[in-house]
């Protein structure tokens, strides 16, 4: 079986230089990569893993623990996440927790026995008390002691929704979002800043005839039906901005259903970015946060983590998405 001599005699190089082509670290001239990747496809080259991770304290294994595999934005970003971390000589463990702190805690056990190299988490349980130092962690939305995160700005993600409401005429507002566990628990989420920004947008135009309808967290995608008799039993609302573009179809279908129009009557914006739920037969307004950006800095979060550079908290732009809800 060919090793690692072989490749770096064919070559006409030393093996510190094959090394750094296999591990991708360090500098190697591209002509030179080039020509030892070359020359390991020639002659079936495989690298020992084992002692590469012995070596490099590295598996190249980053765990992705996420609430809800089936909400659209979820799988968007596990998309995304995947491609960046492959890209960076990573593979990706997925560990669906259905929004369960016990199943959370059976996988952060099983993830810390077989010592990952990250564990990119998204969850909104009150999972910090079964965490410890000697795991390296990157949130999304979530803000845990002494462990870096990735969102997206959602406060200006609010300002935003308030604007184009405003702008178009909508005098009689209401927030809809699954952010109300906070007040139960000790959990600081970055979503809440959607509802946060919305509101002082709104105040900042004099507007206080507004709704807010928060509601402890649910699925992700279905909302209470009492939320349904809320909206309905207040006819002169004809602004809604909701946490997610989940549940701004969930709105948009039922307002339909109970005879208004959208956007005619009720303008309706999500957040995510729209490019779900097309089954509505029209693209939803939305506030876009970038799935594609937010893995490019968990990956670079993750890298920060190994070259021992500092460990700073994220905040990815948005952008108003146009669509046919508002």
């Amino acid at each position: 079986m060919p090793n690692i001599i072989d490749v770096a005699k064919k070559a006409g190089v030393g093996i510190a230089t094959v090394s750094r082509v296999i591990n991708n670290s360090g500098y190697v001239k591209k002509e030179t990569r080039d020509r030892v990747e070359q020359v390991i496809r020639e002659i079936g080259y495989v690298p020992n893993e084992i002692a590469r991770s012995m070596t490099l304290q590295k598996n190249n294994i980053v765990a992705f623990l996420l609430p809800n595999s089936t909400h659209l934005f979820f799988g968007e970003l596990l998309f995304n996440v995947e491609k960046e971390l492959y890209d960076r000589g990573y593979k990706l463990m997925v560990c669906n927790s259905s929004e369960q702190l016990e199943k959370e805690i059976a996988y952060i056990d099983m993830l810390k026995n077989n010592r990952v190299d990250a564990i990119v988490m998204l969850t909104n349980n009150d999972i910090e008390p079964f965490l410890n130092e000697s795991l390296r962690i990157i949130t999304i939305d979530r803000r845990l002691k002494n462990v870096p995160y990735v969102t997206s700005d959602n406060y200006m993600g609010g300002r935003l929704a308030a604007r184009h409401l405003i702008a178009s005429g909508c005098r009689h507002m209401m927030f809809i979002g699954d952010d109300a566990q906070g007040e139960y628990t000790s959990i600081e989420t970055e979503v809440s800043k959607r509802r946060f920004g919305f509101f002082d947008e709104l105040k900042a135009h004099g507007y206080t005839d507004t709704l807010n309808i928060e509601y402890p967290l649910g699925n992700y995608i279905f909302i209470p039906p009492y939320v349904h008799d809320i909206i309905r039993d207040h006819p002169e609302i004809d602004g809604i901005f909701t946490i997610s573009d989940a549940v701004a179809a969930e709105v948009v279908l039922n307002i339909e259903r109970n005879g208004k129009r959208v956007p005619e009557d009720v303008k309706v914006i999500g957040y995510d970015g729209g490019r779900s739920f097309l089954n509505l037969g029209k693209k939803i307004t939305s506030i876009g946060q970038s799935p594609e950006k937010i893995a490019e800095k968990i990956g670079e979060l993750i890298q920060n983590y190994y070259d021992r550079k500092p460990l700073e908290n994220q905040v990815v732009p948005v952008e108003f998405c146009h669509g046919e809800t508002a």
